[in-house]
């Protein structure tokens, strides 16, 4: 029993030593861990733009080429031999000008057979109203002298507008851009002779999409830009009121002045139609970003803490890029954007204004 006890207190004794020796390396542990901890790294400094709204306009822009406002066949109403060509390819005409002249052959001959018979059935017609006054003819003779009379004076007509088919004249001002016939080829009725284009005003022309087209209507503004690079501004004078089945696309025609004439058919053209306005900022375009989602937005600064924000893109000009999505007390980061992650807490500097940089 003695003996039980003393292995006891020796048990006890070897217990608090092995206490006291863990105590102490976990003590010095702990120590080693704090001296080896390093150091809170600084806050990254970005540079932040504050932004102010402004009107944005919505524009439906639609891919088009430019086109002559009128373009006409001049086309011959008789046969006949082309004796002249007055107008060279290219000229100004004028209204009424003559473009092309046929040979006259027996035309002339052939009126004044007409008007010479007119001239006898006239005196005819006169005898028997003269007769029947006296009662020498009855009213039925007198009413087919008349008629006799009224069909030489149509053959009369007939054979001038006949002889004056024979010069085919511009039926406005324009353009002679094309000629179909040399001189002495033969033109048959309904064939071309040359082709006339009116030049002032001009169209632009576009396709429109199903989408877009109730926004638009005639008479409202817009602008055309060429592939040279010219611009011009004039107003909606058609909207289709039925698209294309094979491309539910809509036809519109934009009007433009072209007094200088230098405005060609066919040229590529694009044309920008205003359709909306609202209140939108212009961000540079480096300042966008994608949130772990692939969602497109910004990164700004609450307080000293990065946030992202959602925007859409509207538009953009030589300004920047036009986004819907934020607000006039935004401060945006646009530098050091890519470097920082929601929930950052940073430091932040404001945008030095192009105009101030290195001012002294």
């Amino acid at each position: 029993m003695p003996l039980k006890k003393s292995y006891l207190a020796a048990l006890a004794i070897l217990g608090l030593v092995v206490l006291w020796l863990l105590s102490g390396s976990l003590m010095g542990s702990d120590k080693k861990t704090a001296d080896n901890a390093p150091a809170t790294e600084p806050a990254m400094t970005v540079t932040v733009r504050h932004l102010g709204g402004a009107a944005y306009s919505a524009d439906i822009v639609v891919q088009g080429r430019t086109e002559a406002v009128r373009r006409v066949d001049l086309k011959a109403q008789t046969d006949g031999k082309v004796e002249a060509l007055p107008v060279n390819k290219g000229a100004a005409v004028k209204a009424g000008q003559v473009v092309c002249r046929l040979a006259v052959d027996d035309r002339a001959a052939r009126l004044a057979e007409a008007k010479a018979l007119a001239a006898q059935r006239r005196l005819e017609f006169n005898a028997a109203t003269e007769l029947a006054a006296k009662g020498h003819r009855s009213e039925t003779q007198v009413a087919a002298a008349k008629a006799h009379y009224d069909a030489a004076l149509a053959g009369v007509r007939r054979m001038e507008v006949e002889l004056s088919f024979t010069e085919i004249r511009a039926p406005f001002d324009g353009i002679l851009d094309q000629r179909h016939v040399e001189i002495g080829a033969y033109l048959q009725k309904g064939n071309p002779c040359a082709t006339l284009l009116d030049i002032d005003p001009y169209l632009v022309v576009g396709e429109v999409s199903e989408r877009n087209v109730a926004h638009l209507a005639a008479g409202m503004p817009a602008r055309a830009t060429l592939v040279d690079g010219r611009e011009m501004a004039g107003k909606l004078r058609y909207v289709a009121a039925a698209g294309k089945p094979e491309t539910r696309t809509f036809r519109i025609e934009l009007e433009v002045d072209n007094k200088d004439g230098s405005l060609k058919d066919g040229v590529t053209a694009q044309i920008h139609i205003p359709v909306a306005e609202r209140q939108a900022h212009v961000i540079p375009s480096s300042a966008l970003v994608l949130s772990d989602k692939g969602v497109i937005g910004v990164r700004v600064v609450d307080g000293d803490i990065v946030r992202f924000r959602e925007i859409k893109v509207i538009g953009d000009d030589a300004r920047g890029v036009w986004v819907s999505g934020l607000d006039d007390k935004t401060a945006l980061i646009v530098v050091g954007q890519q470097f920082v992650k929601e929930g950052d807490r940073v430091q932040v500097q404001a945008e030095v204004p192009v105009n101030d940089r290195g001012a002294t």
